[in-house]
C-alpha cells in the first residue's frame, strides 16, 4: 500500500509498504477514508523537530475509515462498521490508567508517533481505540472526531456559560471549535486572537464577536475596552501565550491551556495568579470524550465544513504541511484514494 512514512528528521517520502495485517486477537484493519493534518505533524516535519516520532513511522492520527477485517477476540466491531480512531492506545495497567487517567498513562502508544498512523491506505490498531458512527456521517465531518475529543477534555474543565465572555488565543481548527462550542454555550463577547487575516474571518462566521490582529493591536486593551473586569475565560491554543492569556482575564477567572509548544517559556509574576485568584488549567488528550464528539458530530451543532480549506491526495502531504505552516491551510484532508490530477 502507499503511505507517508517519516524516514529521519525533515524527511517525509510516499512509498509503497506491506499492508497491515492483523497480529494480535483483538487487531482490527481500517480501510482510511480520510486522515487529517494536524498542528503536531508541522512539529514533527520541522527541523528541528518540535515533537519527536519514530523514524520510519507513518504519519497521521485524526482518522475515520472503515473496518475490513478483524482479529479472532474482536466483538465490538465488524467488517463493513464505520469508524473513528482514538489514536492513543493506553496499557490499561500503569497507576494511571487503573485510576481513570488514561491520557497520563505511562505507556502510551501514540498512532503516528510511536506507530503507524493513517496517512496510508491502510491502518491496524486495537478494539478499543475505534468507536463507530452513523453510516450517514459525512467523512469529511468524521475527521474532526480526534481533535474535538481532545477539545471536550478541556471544554469541561471551563464550563461556559450563558452571557459569560471567553478569549480565545489562536484561530486554527481547535481555536475555532472553541469558538463554536462557547457560542453554542451562549458565551458573550466572544473575542479571538490571531495574525493571520483569513483565520480571523473564519473566526468571525464561526461566531466571535470581535477579532484581533495582535501584531497590530494590543489584546488586553481590546478585552478590557469591552469588558471593563477582564474576560472570564480564556482559552489558549497556540502553546506559547500563557503570559497573554492571564493578562486577559479577570480576577478569579480561568485560563485554559490547550497548545503545546515545547520550546516555549513563559515568565510571569506568580502574585499576580495568586493574589487575582486565577485559575490556570492545562488539558491533554481525550479523557473518555470520543462518545461525546461522535455524538457531537452526529447531531450537526457544530458547523466544520466551513473550517475545511483543502482536500489533498496522499502525495499532496508536504505541500498540505506547507499551507499549514504559512497559515494558509485551516483544517487540511489527505484523502489516500484521491488521485493526484483530481486534488
Amino acid at each position: 500500500m502507499r503511505a507517508a512514512v517519516c524516514e529521519r528528521e525533515g524527511v517525509l517520502k510516499i512509498k509503497e509498504i506491506p499492508k497491515p495485517e492483523i497480529i494480535r486477537a483483538d487487531d482490527v484493519i481500517i480501510k482510511v477514508e480520510l486522515c487529517s493534518i494536524c498542528g503536531t505533524d508541522v512539529h514533527i516535519m520541522s527541523v528541528p523537530p518540535g515533537y519527536e516520532a519514530t523514524p520510519g513511522t507513518v504519519l497521521g492520527h485524526e482518522i475515520c475509515g472503515e473496518i475490513v477485517e478483524i482479529g479472532s477476540a474482536v466483538t465490538t466491531v465488524k467488517p463493513g462498521d464505520r469508524v473513528v480512531l482514538n489514536p492513543n492506545d493506553y496499557c490499561g495497567t500503569c497507576d494511571y490508567c487503573k485510576n481513570n487517567y488514561p491520557n497520563f498513562c505511562e505507556h502510551i502508544r501514540a498512532m503516528g508517533i510511536d506507530v503507524d498512523g493513517g496517512f496510508a491506505e491502510f491502518v491496524r490498531t486495537s478494539e478499543k481505540t475505534v468507536y463507530k458512527i452513523s453510516p450517514a456521517l459525512p467523512a469529511r465531518i468524521a475527521a474532526f472526531a480526534e481533535p474535538l475529543a481532545c477539545l471536550l477534555n478541556g471544554f469541561q474543565k471551563i464550563r461556559v456559560m450563558p452571557g459569560e465572555s471567553a478569549v480565545v488565543i489562536g484561530a486554527g481548527t481547535i481555536g475555532l471549535m472553541f469558538v463554536q462550542m462557547m457560542k453554542a454555550a451562549g458565551a458573550y463577547p466572544i473575542i479571538v486572537s490571531d495574525p493571520n487575516e483569513r483565520k480571523r474571518a473564519l473566526a468571525k462566521k464561526c461566531g466571535a464577536d470581535i477579532t484581533v490582529n495582535p501584531l497590530e493591536q494590543s489584546l488586553e486593551e481590546v478585552v478590557h475596552s469591552q469588558v471593563p473586569m477582564g474576560a472570564d475565560y480564556c482559552a489558549e491554543v497556540v502553546g506559547s501565550q500563557m503570559c497573554q492569556a492571564v493578562n486577559v482575564v479577570r480576577k478569579g477567572g480561568t485560563v485554559l491551556l490547550f497548545g503545546v509548544n515545547k520550546k516555549a517559556e513563559c515568565q510571569i509574576a506568580q502574585s499576580r495568579i495568586t493574589q487575582n485568584e486565577i485559575a490556570v488549567r492545562g488539558t491533554w488528550l481525550a479523557n473518555a470524550t470520543f462518545p461525546r464528539a461522535v455524538r457531537l458530530l452526529e447531531s450537526g451543532v457544530l458547523h466544520l465544513e466551513e473550517l475545511i480549506t483543502h482536500t489533498l491526495p496522499l502525495e499532496g502531504i508536504l505541500e498540505g504541511i506547507e499551507l499549514m505552516k504559512t497559515g494558509e491551510g485551516v483544517e487540511i484532508l489527505i484523502d489516500p484514494c484521491l488521485q493526484e490530477e483530481n486534488k
